[in-house]
Parts: C-alpha cells; structure tokens; sequence
C-alpha cells in the first residue's frame, strides 16, 4: 500500500502502531521463566507472547527491561525502518497530525533516555509531535494481544483518526486489530464522522493489519 496517500490531513488523521521487537529491531532479550526461585528456562520475544505461566511460575524481567542490551544489541530492520522514516518524513513534510505510535508488548525500560536513543541512532526522529511509544506490559493484565487491542481502541475513542495500521509479527495481535475492524462499537463510528462531517454513506475509519514476515516485507494479513 502507498502510505503518502493517507498520511495528509485531506483525508482525515492516521495512525500507526508499529511493533518493536522483530519488527524494527531483531532484539536478542530473553526472559526467564522463574520457579522455586530458580530460571528453568529463557524466552525470545515470540515465545514470551504465546507463553501461558504454569503453576509456581513467574516471569524474570531483567533483560528484557534493560535499555543498555536493547541499545547495544538490537539490529535494525532496513525495510521497516526505512518504512518509518518515509512516513515520518511525509507527515513533517505536510504539518499532517497523523501519529505512528511504536507498540511493543514491553514494559518500561530502566533509561528511556537510552531506549529512544537506540531509535535516533538509527535515524527514527522521535519527536513526540509525530511519534509516542505505548508499552502494553505496563497493563497489569490480559494477553499481549488483548493488551494491544486495548491501546488501539483508547486512540480510536478519540474519533480523531481514519486511518488505522498496525505493523506487527504476531499474527494474534493482527487479528486482534480485524477483531476491532468488525466490531467497532457504533459510538465510534459516528464520533468520527462528527468530527470530519461525513455522511451515514461514507466509511469513517479504515484499517490495515500488516503481516512483518522474517525477511521484514509487509503483507496484508487478511489477504494472506
């Protein structure tokens, strides 16, 4: 898809979610997996997502929150990166409002100063005018998927947005955002065409989940 097209304000706001891990940055975190006290095992970031606890068991967040292994390990993703640096560029370019807001399963990092370094390092301007970062695994509950969904819908309660992407490498969490697609609540719907003036006739948000495959390409996952 052609984001220029829908990143000007003549149609409307957009907003992206893009994931971080595998994503933007092949990342090399792991978290543990913690019981009696003692690690039995160690998680990469998709593992964790799918991963339920057993009894007895709790996660060891050390690594994962560390922002000094994720500035120093992390490798970027040229596709999506450079991706993110058009989209930033158009929306400057433009004075559009539209925001792309990184979602990451994570939750805070121990320095937010390194943690945003390692994006501008990379040549990810990260302005909050543009760009803000929501940590889903400061939700205290939920699945990360259910987590991601909840952060959508609090940006589309706005009724500020008519376009909605989501750029990620978990398929649930791409289906979490088809889920919002077909059961946007009416409330919504029409709180965004008060806000542009449109007629009951014209579709007031569209949304795009997209499929980040291993060799960092995008597919639209409901065509897959």
């Amino acid at each position: 898809m052609k984001f220029n097209k829908y990143l000007g304000n003549r149609k409307g706001r957009s907003v992206t979610f893009c994931d971080v891990d595998e994503c933007i940055f092949r990342t090399f975190a792991k978290i543990k997996i913690i019981k009696d006290g003692k690690e039995i095992n160690k998680l990469n970031n998709q593992e964790y997502n799918s991963y339920k606890l057993n009894d007895g068991e709790s996660f060891g967040y050390g690594e994962f929150r560390s922002a000094k292994i994720f500035n120093e390990t992390s490798i970027p993703i040229p596709q999506t990166v450079n991706r993110i640096k058009k989209m930033l560029k158009i929306i400057k370019e433009t004075g559009s409002k539209s925001k792309i807001i990184f979602l990451t399963a994570r939750a805070d990092f121990d320095s937010k100063a390194t943690f945003i370094k390692t994006f501008e390092d990379h040549g990810i301007n990260m302005d909050k005018k543009n760009v803000y970062v929501e940590r889903a695994g400061n939700l205290e509950t939920g699945s990360t998927e259910a987590r991601k969904k909840k952060i959508i819908l609090d940006y589309l309660k706005t009724g500020l947005y008519r376009r909605v992407r989501l750029l990620d490498d978990y398929e649930p969490n791409l289906k979490a955002l088809l889920d919002i697609r077909d059961s946007l609540p009416k409330e919504i719907r029409d709180k965004v065409r008060y806000t542009y003036k449109l007629n009951e006739n014209e579709n007031p948000i569209r949304f795009w989940a997209l499929w980040v495959d291993g060799n960092g390409d995008l597919k639209e996952y409901d065509k897959i």
